[in-house]
């Protein structure tokens, strides 16, 4: 498996900063964000993607995906074409799209969902480059793999991608095992994260990220989902916990690799 690291906790590095992070934590590329406040923006795509590729290669580090805004979810789009087209040209190969929320009606959002797709196929047909959708706990379609399988289900998976999400799953959906099956078809990128239910006066019960085996992720499930699926892709460290500083979430990204080797293996 490719360990790769989300790059949105690392808002405020340059590209030079990110590379020099990576390289210390111990991961084999990047998970990179491309969202306003970032080297990257769905601005200056077209310019900057191909720069930041370049010094990530020459740095020894893949970037096999990209992180989208949240609300890109029109395939049609300026953006949406920006994007890909400059994934298609760098040599990366996928892209995490935005999510799809349910707003009440079941049949017309998934309906709507679906159209949305379908366009993102086209797009991903034309340029090369994979649409991801990541599972998403809360009042997302497709927050477990029962209801994603319902988005994806007439999808092709050359063009149309399962992003599993450890963490989220362990809030919205069933053993990690069972998720995996229902959506091997399209599952191509496994996201980690890892989870506790804490309670506060203002939110009440909600989910909160940990580092990976401080929460109530079961790992062995993990890796015995994996085992089944066969499958050796690319892992992305999501790492949305809090930090101190840098130095702290740079040993917290050291510490969940190795605890992530140790459980999953290499």
């Amino acid at each position: 498996m490719q360990l790769v690291y989300f790059t949105k906790s690392l808002q405020g590095l340059d590209t030079p900063g990110m590379i020099a992070f990576l390289k210390k934590a111990g991961v084999q590329g990047a998970d990179l964000t491309v969202r306003p406040g970032y080297p990257v923006t769905p601005d200056n795509v077209e310019r900057e993607l191909p720069k930041v590729i370049h010094e990530f290669r020459d740095a020894g580090l893949s970037v096999p995906l990209v992180t989208a805004p949240t609300n890109l979810l029109d395939a049609s789009s300026a953006p949406a074409r920006r994007i890909f087209e400059a994934c298609s040209k760098a040599g990366v190969s996928m892209v995490k799209i935005g999510y799809f929320l349910f707003r009440g009606q079941w049949e017309a959002a998934l309906s709507e969902a679906r159209k949305a797709l379908e366009g993102f196929a086209k797009l991903a047909e034309q340029t090369g480059v994979r649409a991801c959708y990541h599972t998403h706990s809360g009042n997302y379609l497709g927050n477990n793999a029962a209801s994603l399988r319902w988005l994806l289900h007439d999808c092709d998976p050359h063009y149309i991608g399962a992003f599993l999400d450890t963490g989220h799953l362990a809030i919205n959906g069933g053993p990690f095992r069972y998720e995996v099956a229902l959506a091997r078809p399209w599952f191509c990128l496994l996201a980690i994260k890892d989870m506790l239910w804490k309670k506060d006066d203002k939110r009440g019960w909600h989910p909160e990220v940990v580092p990976a085996g401080h929460g109530i992720v079961r790992w062995q499930e993990v890796a015995a989902g994996l085992k089944d699926a066969r499958y050796n892709g690319v892992v992305s460290l999501h790492a949305e916990y809090e930090a101190r500083d840098l130095t702290e979430r740079l040993r917290l990204a050291q510490e969940e690799l190795k605890f992530l080797r140790q459980t999953l293996g290499s």
